[in-house]
C-alpha cells in the first residue's frame, strides 16, 4: 500500500480518537459537577415547620350514651305490654300497664273527700265572724289541705301502675306477657339511647399529659376494620393507675344511623400534636454512607449537605430532625449527582 493511500486512513483514525477524547472529557466534567456544561438545573422545595403528629392505638368496648334497665315501682298484674323488643320509644312513652282498679277507686274516694272539705270551707266563709270561731275556720282549712294531699297520693299510686320510658331510645327484648304478676323492682327490659356510643380505653403515662377533652379520635369495629367512625374524647380520668401506669379515657362516637351496637369492640386511634419539626418532601432526601441528608440552597446558589433523622412520614411529606428553618429551600429534583459547595441553577419551587 502506498503512502498516498495510507494518509486518509490515518486522518480518519485521528478524528475518531479526538472525538473519543472529547466525549471522555465531557463525561468526566459532568461526573465532577458539570463545570464544563455550567451549573446543573435543580428544582427546589420550601421547608415547612409543623407539629409532629404522634398516634397511639387502644382497644375499648362501646356502650350506649344512656342505658338503663327499667323496673317496676309497684307490684301487680300486667294488663298491657305497649312496646316491642328492638323498637324505638320516645321519652315518657307508656311501656307496661298494670291493673289499677283498686288504685283508681282510691282516687275517686280522695276526690270525693276533697270536694267535701272544699264545701265546708266555702260554707264557713259565708257565715259571719261572730257565728264561726277562728278555730273552726282553721280546722276546715286543715281538712282541705289533708284532702288535697290524699288526692295527690292516690293519683301517684295510679301513675305508678303505668311504667314509662325515662328517655328516648331502643328497647331490649322481654318475656313479659299480659297476665303476668310482677313484684316491685322486677326488671322489665333494657333501654339504650344509641344516638352516640361511649368507648372507654386507657392511654400510657407517657402521652397522658397531652390528652384533653374534645381531642378528635378515629374508631373502627374490630370485626369491620375498613369502617372508620370519627369521634372525640368525652372525658379524661384524673389519676394514673399505679399498677398499669395508664390513664382512663372515655371517647364518644356519634351514631345517628344507629348502626353501631353497644357492647361492640372498637380499635381506637388518637392523633396527638407533639413538638414542631421541619417537614420536607420525601424525594428531597438523599442517602450515602453517612446516612440520610438533604441539599440546602445556600448563598450564591451553592448547596450544602444537611444531615437528617426521619421522625415520621405523612404521604409524600416527611417530618425530620435536622438543622432546618422555616422556608429554607432544599433540592427536590436533580440532587443525585451534587456535591457540597457546588453551584446549581434553580428552576423553580
Amino acid at each position: 500500500m502506498t503512502s498516498t493511500a495510507v494518509r486518509p486512513i490515518l486522518l480518519v483514525l485521528m478524528a475518531v480518537s479526538s472525538f473519543q477524547l472529547a466525549m471522555a472529557a465531557t463525561a468526566e466534567a459532568q461526573r465532577r459537577g458539570g463545570r464544563a456544561l455550567g451549573p446543573p438545573p435543580v428544582t427546589l422545595a420550601d421547608v415547612k415547620i409543623a407539629p409532629v403528629n404522634e398516634r397511639f392505638a387502644a382497644v375499648g368496648s362501646g356502650r350506649a350514651r344512656r342505658q338503663v334497665t327499667i323496673a317496676t315501682r309497684q307490684a301487680g298484674l300486667v294488663a298491657k305490654v305497649l312496646f316491642e323488643g328492638g323498637g324505638r320509644v320516645e321519652a315518657n312513652q307508656p311501656l307496661v300497664q298494670l291493673h289499677a282498679e283498686t288504685e283508681q277507686i282510691a282516687v275517686e274516694t280522695a276526690e270525693a273527700q276533697r270536694a267535701q272539705a272544699a264545701d265546708s270551707v266555702e260554707r264557713l266563709k259565708q257565715l259571719n265572724e261572730g257565728v264561726v270561731t277562728r278555730v273552726a275556720r282553721a280546722e276546715a282549712d286543715t281538712a282541705l289541705k289533708v284532702a288535697d294531699a290524699a288526692l295527690r297520693r292516690a293519683r301517684e299510686e295510679v301513675d305508678r301502675m303505668t311504667i314509662r320510658a325515662p328517655f328516648a331510645g331502643i328497647m331490649g327484648l322481654t318475656n313479659l306477657q299480659v297476665g303476668d304478676y310482677i313484684g316491685a323492682g322486677t326488671a322489665i327490659a333494657s333501654l339504650d339511647d344509641r344516638t352516640s356510643l361511649l368507648v372507654e380505653f386507657t392511654v400510657p403515662e407517657s402521652v397522658a399529659p397531652q390528652i384533653r377533652k374534645g381531642l378528635p379520635l378515629r374508631a373502627s369495629l374490630v370485626t369491620r376494620s375498613g369502617e372508620i367512625h370519627e369521634g372525640s374524647i368525652d372525658a379524661v380520668g384524673t389519676r394514673i393507675d399505679p399498677d398499669t401506669r395508664t390513664l382512663a379515657v372515655r371517647g364518644e362516637i356519634p351514631n345517628p344511623t344507629l348502626v353501631l351496637i353497644p357492647g361492640s369492640t372498637f380499635s381506637i386511634s388518637v392523633s396527638l400534636l407533639g413538638q414542631n419539626a421541619p417537614q420536607v418532601p420525601g424525594l428531597a432526601i438523599q442517602w450515602d454512607r453517612r446516612g440520610a441528608f438533604v441539599w440546602r440552597l445556600g448563598a450564591n446558589n451553592a448547596v450544602e449537605r444537611v444531615g437528617i433523622a426521619i421522625i415520621s412520614r405523612n404521604g409524600d411529606r416527611v417530618m425530620v430532625d435536622a438543622a432546618l428553618k422555616e422556608d429554607d429551600k432544599v433540592v427536590f429534583e436533580g440532587g443525585d449527582q451534587l456535591r457540597a459547595g457546588q453551584i446549581v441553577q434553580p428552576q423553580g419551587s
